[in-house]
């Protein structure tokens, strides 16, 4: 594989051939991605006979727990050192928790993404922003290292491409992914079991959460936008895991270039998450105007609820962004 070094890969094999004890970490409110990254290295940990555990502060989304094929060792705290860590989807370890710093729980830590905002803070960091998911990053780890992807993994590693690619639409999708789908499918993975378990298996507060969001859905020149309330999320019992999937609802907007969806993140800070229709805007790099990152078609950062004024208002901000900052286009 080209974007590994082989050198890279003979230190990552080494490491993992050589310790037993695995902590595994991705950033919080984990999607497809992410929870098919976590998991695929969680399985094909136990196949080598390791001790692999993950730690996440929140739960499995529901839409997610199809893959959990038997039990899973996830843990909230982490009250003792492990030999490695390995951190999946996460352009910065922060991302992870900000209770504490990741590197000071395990002896190495491994980074792999495919954000092109990494921050490369790893003791081995694998970064392929080419890589249509983080899942398809892993696909060619394993079978550059000589093993096996089994039924279990491939589930995993197609739920990411599956998600990341918006079911092979986005600009994401190419051959390679293509041909990595086909492989898993041929192991055995379903694509259309996955989709419908992502997909079509949501919870009533999930689509009321979708019909409020329509309902607010404005226009302002080329950007479509609409907003979710905490009250909205208590009235309908809904949680975080609820709001995903509504960002890509909004996308579907004609008249728009790009979508914006505001949402309650935590008591201090609302969630922005951002989609490009448009081969020329870049969300991540709008995104890191703002403090946050992503891709170029998907991207989202999180601002304090004190320095929101109004919606009205960032979405002029956005709008001014967008029309007249240079940095914020990709120009063929």
């Amino acid at each position: 594989m080209k974007n590994i070094r082989n050198k890279t890969l003979r230190v990552l094999k080494t490491v993992i051939e050589e310790n037993q004890d695995f902590i595994l970490f991705t950033h919080q409110n984990p999607d497809g991605d992410a929870i098919g990254s976590v998991l695929a290295f969680y399985y094909f940990l136990e196949e080598l006979n390791k001790n692999p555990t993950i730690y996440m502060t929140g739960v499995v989304p529901y839409f997610y727990e199809f893959l959990l094929k038997k039990e899973v060792k996830i843990v909230k705290e982490i009250d003792r050192k492990y030999e490695v860590g390995i951190v999946f989807d996460s352009s910065d370890k922060n991302r992870i928790t900000e209770e504490f710093d990741i590197s000071e729980k395990v002896k190495v830590l491994i980074n792999i993404d495919h954000h092109p905002t990494n921050s490369n803070f790893g003791n081995i960091n694998i970064v392929n922003p080419k890589a249509a998911s983080v899942t398809e990053i892993i696909s060619d780890i394993i079978k550059k290292l000589g093993y096996e992807i089994s039924i279990n993994v491939a589930e995993c590693i197609l739920t990411g491409l599956i998600t990341d690619t918006g079911s092979f639409k986005f600009s994401n999708t190419n051959y390679k992914s293509l041909k990595i789908a086909s492989d898993l499918v041929k192991k055995g993975a379903n694509i259309s079991k996955i989709s419908k378990e992502i997909y079509e298996k949501r919870k009533m507060a999930s689509l009321k959460l979708m019909g409020i969001a329509l309902l607010r859905l404005q226009l302002y020149r080329n950007i479509g936008w609409s907003f979710i309330e905490e009250e909205d999320m208590k009235v309908n019992g809904a949680s975080q895991e609820d709001i995903e999937g509504i960002i890509d609802l909004l996308r579907t907007l004609k008249e728009a270039d790009l979508v914006v969806l505001f949402y309650p993140y935590n008591k201090e800070k609302i969630k922005v998450s951002l989609r490009s229709k448009k081969d020329s805007i870049d969300v991540s790099r709008l995104a890191l105007k703002f403090g946050g990152g992503g891709h170029k078609e998907a991207a989202g950062f999180q601002i304090d609820k004190t320095q929101m004024n109004s919606y009205d208002d960032f979405i002029k901000k956005i709008d001014s962004y967008i029309n007249s900052d240079e940095w914020v286009y990709t120009h063929k």
